[in-house]
């Protein structure tokens, strides 16, 4: 047996892990509200403003006549020049670019909906919005619609703003996204005229769930749904992967731009990779990029705000840098102004 054909003993590691875990120590159903109390919760989030979607079922039956003008942001997308976008002597264009995801606090606050009560809480904020080229609304809803609130003060400073498409393991029927009418994945035109009634700029799909059988096949035919999803949506907005689900149907992180989620990044137009990457594993997203001529900068490294819990039970964060990386530190990431490729001696 040669080196290529060596089983992927971190992969295998992982299924086991994952089936012990659920045998012998299965999560247990969190309490929460009833599906007839989260309708009416999203009806009332909904009347000021705040659009989000539970089940696919709700995105499948979603369409033009539930939009309300009052979730619509009114401020188109204000262009940005050269000097505003990049530093430098490169006339090229920017080949770093920096991506916020919001996630706070379950998100869809009062404050960010039209019609704000007092605030007796600290607000989360975006500074320095000079710098940020995109923004990712996230939350742990299935479809996250950015807060016309959000959306209005982030064109306004040239931010291009994505809604997020998150499948976790309590998901059920997730074989409803790849569903097919004539030909046509249903979600890809529901999705697409999402983006464009409430003006958005595109979407992060996270599927953080294994795919039904773990097959490639549904890898293969999820690569399309993306791809039909960049072109529907438009090529002026973002498709954005994010890097959990791989080509072979299961949820394992890479880290990095490898073959396992290149044809997602590729279907896509981008990659936002997990948090716990390496230099090494950063050089190794550099060459293979070149290789398959993938450009550079729509990778995006993550970097975890609140990782670096390794003192709390259960599998550890550890974002980069290792050694006191996450939260405040965050900027130290700023110090790796070049990747280097190994040579061979």
């Amino acid at each position: 047996m040669n080196a290529s054909t060596w089983p992927d003993w971190e992969r295998v590691g992982r299924r086991i892990g994952k089936r012990l875990r659920d045998v012998f120590n299965p999560r247990p159903a969190a309490p929460g509200p009833s599906p007839e109390e989260r309708r009416a919760q999203r009806l009332r989030d909904a009347s000021v403003g705040l659009v989000y979607f539970d089940t696919l079922e709700e995105v499948e039956s979603w369409n033009l006549s539930d939009v309300d003008p009052i979730q619509q942001p009114n401020q188109p997308l204000l262009a940005r020049t050269t000097g505003q976008v990049y530093h430098g002597q490169n006339t090229n264009g920017p080949t770093t670019k920096l991506l916020l995801c919001h996630d706070y606090k379950g998100g869809y606050h009062d404050y960010e909906s039209v019609r704000p009560a007092a605030l007796d809480c600290k607000w989360y904020s975006c500074d320095y919005l000079e710098f940020v080229d995109t923004f990712i609304y996230f939350s742990h809803k299935l479809v996250c619609v950015p807060p016309a609130t959000w959306t209005n003060a982030l064109h306004r400073n040239g931010v291009k703003v994505l809604g997020t498409v998150l499948i976790e393991p309590q998901t059920t029927h997730m074989e409803h996204l790849l569903f097919k009418k004539d030909g046509v994945f249903q979600l890809v035109e529901q999705l697409a005229e999402m983006a464009n009634a409430y003006r958005f700029d595109g979407w992060l799909v996270n599927i953080e769930k294994d795919a039904p059988g773990a097959s490639r096949e549904w890898g293969s035919e999820l690569a399309g749904f993306l791809s039909d999803l960049r072109k529907t949506t438009g090529e002026q907005k973002r498709i954005l992967w994010y890097d959990a689900l791989t080509l072979e149907g299961d949820v394992y992180y890479q880290n990095g731009l490898t073959p396992l989620n290149y044809e997602f990044a590729k279907a896509s137009n981008g990659l936002f990779t997990n948090y716990k990457w390496t230099e090494e594993k950063l050089a190794d997203s550099k060459i293979f990029a070149r290789d398959v001529h993938f450009p550079t900068a729509d990778v995006f490294f993550g970097v975890d705000l609140w990782a670096q819990n390794t003192d709390m039970p259960g599998p550890k964060r550890v974002t980069y840098p290792p050694e006191g990386g996450g939260g405040t530190n965050t900027g130290l990431v700023s110090l790796i102004t070049e990747v280097k490729e190994p040579t061979s001696s």
